[in-house]
């Protein structure tokens, strides 16, 4: 079989495999997972920004997980300065400040935390025959995961349960 065949073969597969994800919704694979507001770093907290505030609290098999005080302040990616969703101190509030209105997608702030959250897993726990992942906002479930967009005084309860 000649080096061409072989190449012409490849790229077949590889667009058949595209196009079956693409039309599937399995695009876990060709999708990425960061978010405009993950760019975002603000020196101050002046005036001309939009400012709003949702809790976060994480249970694992009924305990609670504290956030640490000012993740997404002064890290690698903004080292003057604060990214567009970050806590100052750990009771859970979540800022979500940003020169102009973009969309917070909760995935961003664990993005920005430097941990995972989705569907299938939180921090280091992954859903399997024994243990579920739930998310509650405001009261009501909600399966949109790390791409619900977070809103103004939202409280965001995500748990590791046994099912």
């Amino acid at each position: 079989m000649s080096l061409e065949k072989v190449i012409f073969g490849g790229a077949i597969i590889s667009t058949v495999l595209f196009i079956i994800l693409s039309t599937t919704g399995n695009t876990e694979l060709i999708e990425n997972d960061s978010w405009l507001i993950e760019e975002t770093c603000l020196g101050s907290h002046s005036s001309g920004i939009s400012h709003t505030h949702s809790s976060l609290s994480i249970f694992i098999d009924g305990s609670e997980v504290l956030l640490s005080a000012n993740i997404g302040i002064q890290d690698s990616e903004c080292p003057e300065g604060m990214r567009g969703i970050h806590t100052h101190d750990d009771s859970g509030t979540l800022h979500i400040e940003t020169p102009n209105q973009i969309d917070a997608p909760i995935g961003a702030f664990f993005n920005i935390w430097g941990e995972i959250f989705n569907s299938e897993r939180i921090l280091d726990n992954t859903a399997n025959s024994d243990y579920e992942i739930e998310m509650r906002v405001n009261g009501e479930i909600n399966e949109e995961y790390e791409n619900y967009i977070m809103l103004d005084g939202d409280n965001i309860e995500i748990y590791y349960k046994q099912r």
